[in-house]
């Protein structure tokens, strides 16, 4: 078994392993909330969603020093790296198990801390650091990443497979299994040449198609599903083509286990048109 480690990432990306005691609470599964409406008429309510709402935990973080001065000047870093005004931070957690899952997350209060018998002394201080995460899912800790697929060469990496290819078009079919408890929102990079642009999740019946957009060689369209992301369909050459996707297009994710995927794109030349697909897989626990 290995031990847990929790460790807080700043907003600059300094990594603060934190001394957790196990007095904690909160930091498993976000609390669902039940949306109903009143039906005239008739008891009762009835449920039209359900979701997950914004996830808040609590920490009990040991701060301790060989002396009062020591404790003191941890303290004070800690108080800095976690101040909200800087950004999202992160919790990591290496867990019993050897894995490794984090949460994006602010600080949100505790830090103002109880100076009192049992809470603090000259070599140790306790802390109840409290957190909120708005994306409340745990995630891996680095993208899961497909090397390029080149149209005309045959695959060789999991899970990309198999293909369909004739010499005016490419169909791709593709089994991507997402092992998350969540959908996990993938960013795609395409690579010309190539028009007729129609990216499909068959398992879902999600479609994403473009009216208008043609790739010469070597340029690329990048597209992000990720909600947070700023820019969603860039253009390799910086412009922003949202606006070329159909009316029935959505930036749609990866369900939870197998999704057959499908690309279909006219006019892609053997060696150089090729699929690139990265995604995070989320979870309700570290």
């Amino acid at each position: 078994m290995t031990a847990e480690v929790t460790t807080w990432i700043d907003a600059s990306g300094s990594a603060t392993v934190l001394d957790v005691d196990l007095d904690a609470s909160g930091r498993f599964a976000p609390d669902p909330a039940f949306i109903s409406n009143g039906v005239p008429g008739a008891p009762g309510e009835r449920l039209r969603l359900v979701r997950h709402v914004p996830h808040d935990f609590t920490l009990r973080v040991v701060v301790s020093g060989a002396n009062e001065p020591a404790v003191r000047t941890s303290l004070r870093a800690l108080v800095g790296a976690m101040d909200p005004t800087r950004g999202d931070g992160i919790i990591r957690v290496q867990s019993p198990l050897g894995d490794v899952r984090e949460i994006v997350c602010r600080y949100v209060g505790g830090l103002g801390l109880e100076e009192k018998a049992g809470n603090t002394g000259p070599q140790v201080q306790f802390a109840d650091v409290k957190f909120r995460a708005y994306d409340p899912y745990w995630r891996d800790p680095s993208d899961i990443v497909t090397p390029p697929y080149v149209v005309g060469v045959t695959p060789t990496f999991f899970p990309i497979f198999p293909i369909r290819l004739t010499a005016s078009e490419i169909a791709v079919d593709t089994s991507i299994t997402n092992g998350g408890d969540t959908e996990a929102w993938p960013v795609w990079q395409i690579t010309g040449p190539g028009s007729s642009i129609v990216l499909r999740n068959l398992t879902t019946g999600k479609i994403l198609r473009f009216t208008s957009l043609v790739l010469g060689a070597g340029e690329f369209v990048t597209i992000d599903t990720r909600p947070e992301a700023v820019t969603q369909v860039v253009k390799s050459d910086g412009t922003q083509i949202f606006s070329d996707l159909t009316a029935t297009s959505s930036l749609w994710s990866l369900a939870v286990g197998l999704n057959a995927i499908r690309l279909e794109m006219a006019g892609a030349l053997a060696g150089s048109s090729s699929l690139t697909l990265s995604y995070r897989q989320k979870y309700l626990a570290p």
